[in-house]
């Protein structure tokens, strides 16, 4: 047997491909998990598994995560199609941490023969045909051992007489969150200053799953008084999903002004503020200096000075010389 896990981009979906060898000629099987985004299963939001290729009856899907631990079925229809639903009411009791989903095909033999159950102390196990062969100790210790709990599952296909075919995928679960863009480094959730008269906008990431919308409102920070409110959607991305707030031109007057983010179904809201300017006035051209000196007028001081120096010489020697 031999699988591999590809993402293929799109919203939170993991696809494992199993290989798996069935009576006559080799059989590819492929699950795939759609989850809140990429490799998260936000609390709230709903999750399914569901494959193509399960030729064989009915699969197992193993959700084991913290204090979480249930095995669900599924009958595929003769094309090999299943799929299964984890509702929103289940995942949010689910708590934080990493998860395992552990894919069980039966194999050629068409019977689950590996199955999870619980010993006389209440304790977890994994049993073949009803006999145990793993013990996984209490569902509250599962927390901080999910992997290791996923190999025990994962070698009972090793079992002389058992033909299960088994892989594993690993989630976190979250809560919900919404984040902000461009927020101003040790501020708080204050965001980059705008600009009135041009559009505004406003963006962050979330893991919320892109079935969801998220309301927003805009408030004055002074009077709390609403001024717009809208529905926006998520927009698949990775590793988060994304959202875009934006207001055409001319966007919002001066002021102060609070924005306010939400997933209303789960109650969870996230706050920002930012300041709207006017624009910044245009500045004065500078004078270019001149590099060519100014020519300096001409200076006749000294000339005169000699000129005068020699009248008033003349002067003198003219009458010293009458007397």
């Amino acid at each position: 047997m031999w699988w591999n896990c590809v993402n293929p981009g799109k919203r939170g979906i993991v696809i494992l491909v199993l290989f798996l060898t069935v009576i006559a000629a080799p059989v590819t099987a492929a699950v795939y998990f759609t989850t809140s985004a990429p490799e998260i299963i936000t609390k709230g939001d709903p999750f399914s598994i569901s494959g193509t290729g399960a030729v064989n009856g009915t699969v197992g899907i193993w959700i084991i995560g913290r204090d979480h631990f249930e095995v669900l079925t599924s009958t595929p229809d003769r094309h090999g199609n299943f799929s299964i639903t984890v509702k929103p009411s289940a995942t949010d009791g689910y708590s934080s941490g990493q998860y395992t989903i552990v894919y069980q095909d039966p194999g050629e033999s068409g019977i689950l023969e590996i199955e999870g159950g619980t010993d006389v102390n209440g304790s977890l196990v994994v049993m073949n045909r009803g006999k145990i062969v793993a013990r996984l100790g209490p569902r509250q210790e599962l927390g901080g051992n999910i992997r290791m709990v996923a190999d025990q599952i994962l070698t009972t296909s090793s079992i002389p007489g058992v033909d299960d075919i088994f892989a594993a995928e690993y989630f976190f679960v979250q809560k919900p969150a919404i984040f902000y863009n461009n927020v101003i480094p040790a501020s708080g959730l204050r965001l980059q200053d705008q600009i009135t008269g041009e559009r505004i906008g406003i963006s962050g990431t979330t893991n919320i799953g892109t079935e969801n919308l998220l309301h927003t409102e805009i408030r004055t920070r002074n009077t709390h008084e609403i001024v717009t409110t809208k529905s926006i959607p998520v927009i698949a991305g990775s590793p988060m999903n994304t959202w875009t707030w934006d207001l055409d031109a001319p966007g919002l007057p001066p002021s102060d002004y609070e924005v306010i983010v939400g997933w209303e179904k789960s109650n969870t809201f996230s706050n920002g503020t930012f300041t709207v300017n006017y624009p910044p006035p245009p500045s004065s051209t500078p004078i270019k200096p001149v590099d060519n000196q100014i020519p300096q007028p001409d200076d006749y001081t000294f000339p005169v000075f000699v000129t005068s120096s020699l009248i008033v010489l003349a002067i003198v020697l003219y009458y010293a010389g009458k007397e």
